[in-house]
């Protein structure tokens, strides 16, 4: 349950020009309104939430407003999406499955379509249970790094106790210069598939077909799905690994715990105002132990490079749940966890980044 509420309650990314800390207090009782965003400059599209805490769980929300404020004007202020837009039915789940799953909505989200730009002061006000609750946020949009360039290649590495094939990258950046800089290396591996799978059928009134002893009547359809990894292997580079680079015999037979880079978080102190090339891996094809909606034949067909520039203080976040979603982490052995908030009268945490990307469209291997 302290987990549930840490990745709720307080979850999202920030970058935020105001900022404090709070402990989480699993027996706290009073409630409050919970705002998570996580944002992205030059989007044509950006989502928000709006949650409840009640005590040491998450309760239900039943209204909520929400108001985009962009260099001291409100700008925006979206309609609460309806639970079918928030999960749109597949033809493949049955009524009472999909009923369960809308009943099972006990939260607010928002799109956002107002374009952000670097520089940009951002402020997010919402309110929820007609004014009971009233929550803030503020930050300022974070400024790219220059155009990144990526290199590629196949290669044998040692992972699982054997040597498996994998896509190398080499990922080189230019630091920005004159300033102490926070960076998230972000990796999407998408794979796509021609699959079938058995849709329910439906009469002409939207009611579910059924056979003689109650049975949905389903058909056989084709479909082509997409699935995005953001699985790394970050052990080798000294960046991502503040210098403690391993092997994976070093990973299996670790005697002294250590935190994983998971969300691949790094700053500057390597080579500040300089250029750096990261060294990562990922799959090749879709490993068998992923799992799916639908069953198919996966192959690579796109690599999405993003460097993301961060504030301070969400960079500290992210340290912050790399270690509580860690195995190693102990928080009995361990130093406690202090999660940053930067929602005033309320929890959470609220983000703009800026990123530079590129996207490598492969060929089938």
């Amino acid at each position: 349950m302290k987990h549930l509420i840490i990745h709720i309650a307080i979850i999202s990314l920030s970058f935020t020009s105001c900022e404090r800390e709070i402990d989480i207090i699993p027996d706290a009782q009073e409630s409050m309104l919970i705002m998570n965003a996580q944002l992205l400059a030059e989007s044509n599209e950006n989502v928000v939430y709006l949650h409840l805490s009640e005590g040491n769980h998450i309760g239900t929300l039943s209204e909520g407003t929400l108001t985009l404020y962009v260099n001291g004007e409100a700008v925006e202020s979206p309609t609460a999406l309806l639970p079918t837009d928030i999960i749109p039915r597949k033809d493949n789940q049955t009524p009472s499955t999909y009923e369960w799953l809308l009943k099972d909505i006990n939260y607010k989200k928002f799109r956002l379509t107002t374009v952000l730009h670097p520089g940009d002061q951002v402020r997010l006000e919402a309110t929820a249970e007609n004014g009971k609750y009233h929550a803030e946020a503020e930050t300022v949009v974070p400024n790219p790094v220059n155009p990144i360039q990526v290199d590629t290649c196949s290669v044998q590495i040692r992972q699982f106790g054997s040597m498996r094939r994998y896509r190398r990258l080499l990922i080189t950046l230019q630091d920005r210069p004159n300033e102490k800089n926070y960076y998230r290396l972000e990796v999407s591996n998408t794979f796509r598939a021609h699959s079938e799978y058995y849709a329910i059928c439906y009469d002409q009134d939207g009611n579910p077909l059924t056979d003689e002893e109650g049975f949905y009547v389903t058909t056989l359809k084709d479909t082509i799905v997409d699935y995005t990894s953001y699985d790394l292997i970050n052990r080798e580079d000294i960046i991502l690994t503040d210098g403690h680079t391993a092997t994976d015999q070093d990973e299996e037979n670790a005697l002294v715990p250590y935190i994983d880079n998971q969300y691949n978080i790094f700053t500057d102190a390597r080579f500040t105002d300089y250029s750096t090339t990261l060294k990562v891996y990922n799959d090749l094809i879709l490993p068998e132990y992923t799992y799916t909606d639908y069953e198919g034949d996966y192959r690579p067909l796109r690599i999405t490079v993003r460097i993301l520039s961060l504030t301070e203080n969400y960079y500290r976040y992210l340290q912050a749940l790399n270690c509580l979603d860690d195995d190693d982490y102990n928080d009995t052995l361990m130093e406690p966890i202090s999660l940053p908030n930067n929602v005033e009268n309320g929890l959470g945490f609220v983000t703009v980044s800026a990123y530079t990307e590129v996207c490598l469209q492969l060929a089938e291997e």
